[in-house]
């Protein structure tokens, strides 16, 4: 079982050194219709399913299988997520929720310590740390009734992919070396994704028979193999045998769910996201915040610039920590009021310009009946276990991915037999108010840990409309970063009219309100900027990694402007 190999490692607490990018490698295709993904090896599966005739759907379906191949670390068959998704002719985006659910066994004290504390090698590795996974349904879901290609011939091209294998790129090979002793502990993972003899390097080639198989079943049974067949009882016999919880009982009753979009309108565009408990919430009520003409007059990446995106961002996630989780919505009256437009008419209002206000002056300012979390010790982590893509197609038709693993290679456990990895997003939840997560977050009582339940995400794909027409689809990994690394990019491309590469290419922040600092991106063209928050009250960190991995499609100049971030190895391409 699982719990005789506890790594007591403290989940990944290593950085990925690439060679220095600059804004010159931002990856930018201009065509009719375009796909943006972290892998270039996908990017070039949607483009060849376009070309043959398949619609953004059906390139959509492609892709997110495809990924499981050439970015395993987060694309996947094995975790959840959320599809922002325009058909051609509707006027506004529809969204498929298929975020994990957790096991209806699982139980809250079996990731306790003996002192109350949670223990990570519990709920973020190995078995137990394993939620129902949703993908495969959702791309079913989607692609059944609006694609126009076959989904079996898609997975039966998937599936000989997966034998030729991934080239290893050194953002990969990076991640495998550090990961080695985790991966291990799965016999299949430890088949798959760690080297027999020394170490892995860039160009090597993976190769995943298993994957190949178990993607030729998907191909002839179709998603009932995964969620009640061969493919499921696979998964009840490797997860619970080895002391999880996952059983074919639950897979049976997964649902993904159609949500209603939540949507902000900067400079006359309607952005579309995902509501609670996606990540959404949080960028919509920032944009509601700062989607005024008095923030619009300060030029992009100055000082007072950042300083209101930053304050903007510290009470969106205090409203977050209080109000914000999978729970109904017994709190539906002050859901709903923090996107009204009293609200936040005076949350800018309270937003002084010369200064910091502290995130625990924040919180008696805006919600004096709440207590400010106390337990602060933990250092905010950045994410790059999500990822995104985007595609649209000749027609106008629209998707908008993003989804993970939770951490890199998830819970590091893949089925044996079957070649995939799965999520580890036990971690996602809350286990006790006022205690930060892996990301350093702070969760309260509306994402608390129960069974049956989907875990607060800050995935946050976007469409953005003008009219019936797509004006923009972004997403980004991050994990709390994710919103306002898209508010960032919205605000300085819809708000400051600046071109789609540039705003791409320039220097990023994140506060999340606990811990009180703010994060920035090292050695950018904005020093100076961030010298002078250093007056205004701040207490500013670097981050060792850059924040995010745009991947977006904007229109621009009657064509599609295709972006792919260069912080890290992703790729656009156009048709």
């Amino acid at each position: 079982m699982w719990g005789h190999y506890i790594l007591k490692s403290n989940y990944d607490a290593f950085r990925v050194k690439l060679r220095k990018r600059t804004a010159s490698d931002v990856s930018i295709a201009k065509g009719k219709g375009a796909v943006a993904s972290v892998s270039r090896q996908a990017s070039a599966v949607g483009i060849k399913v376009l070309k043959d005739g398949g619609n953004a759907f059906d390139a959509a379906f492609a892709l997110a299988f495809a990924l499981t191949v050439y970015h395993p670390q987060a694309g996947n068959i094995g975790g959840g997520g959320y599809v922002v998704f325009k058909e051609r002719g509707r006027d506004k985006p529809r969204i498929i929720n298929y975020r994990e659910k957790s096991p209806s066994g699982a139980k809250r004290g079996f990731y306790l310590k003996p002192d109350g504390s949670v223990d990570p090698d519990l709920t973020a590795f190995g078995p137990g740390s394993v939620c129902v996974p949703g993908t495969v349904k959702a791309f079913y879901e989607l692609q059944k009734n609006r694609g126009v290609l076959k989904a079996q011939d898609l997975l039966e091209y998937i599936s000989r992919l997966a034998i030729e294998g991934t080239r290893l790129n050194q953002y990969q090979v990076q991640c495998l070396n550090r990961l080695s002793s985790k991966l291990s502990v799965s016999p299949e993972s430890k088949r798959n994704y760690v080297k027999k003899e020394g170490y892995f390097q860039s160009g090597d080639i993976v190769r995943n028979p298993n994957l190949s198989r178990t993607l030729a079943t998907l191909a002839r049974e179709g998603e009932r193999s995964f969620y009640e067949g061969s493919i499921a009882e696979q998964i009840e016999k490797d997860i619970t045998g080895n002391g999880g919880f996952l059983t074919v009982e639950d897979l049976k009753r997964y649902a993904v769910r159609e949500v209603q979009p939540l949507f902000s309108e900067v400079s006359g565009k309607k952005v579309w996201a995902v509501p609670p408990e996606g990540g959404g919430a949080v960028l919509i009520e920032i944009l509601n915040i700062l989607n005024r003409d008095r923030f619009f007059e300060i030029e992009p990446f100055t000082p007072g610039f950042y300083h209101f995106l930053a304050q903007a961002c510290k009470r969106a996630f205090v409203d977050r920590c209080y109000y914000l989780g999978d729970i109904p919505l017994n709190r539906n009256k002050i859901y709903k009021s923090i996107f009204e437009k009293d609200y936040t008419d005076r949350i800018f209002s309270a937003i002084n310009s010369r200064k910091d206000i502290k995130t625990c002056d924040l919180v008696s300012l805006i919600h004096p009946d709440e207590n400010c979390a106390p337990d602060l010790e933990r250092p905010v982590r950045g994410g790059n276990e999500t990822t995104h893509f985007s595609i649209i197609d000749r027609e106008g038709n629209a998707v908008s991915n993003s989804y993970s693993l939770n951490l890199r290679y998830g819970s590091k456990w893949s089925v044996d037999g079957a070649g995939f990895l799965l999520n580890g997003s036990i971690d996602a939840f809350a286990f006790s108010p006022g205690k930060p997560n892996y990301f350093g977050v702070v969760g309260n009582e509306p994402n608390l840990f129960d069974a049956d339940k989907r875990p607060v995400s800050y995935m946050s794909p976007v469409i953005v409309t003008d009219g019936g027409g797509v004006e923009m689809i972004i997403g980004t990994p991050g994990g709390p970063a994710i919103p306002s690394t898209i508010a960032l990019l919205i605000l300085t491309v819809l708000g400051h009219n600046r071109y789609p590469p540039e705003a791409v290419s320039r220097a990023r922040i994140h506060h999340q309100a606990w811990p009180d600092i703010l994060y920035k991106e090292k050695d950018t063209e904005s020093e100076a900027a961030f010298k002078s928050l250093l007056k205004m009250g701040y207490d500013i960190k670097a981050k060792d990694e850059p924040i995010g991995d745009i991947h977006g499609i904007f229109a621009h100049d009657g064509e599609y402007c295709a972006v792919s971030d260069f912080r890290r190895e992703g790729c656009a391409i156009a048709y």
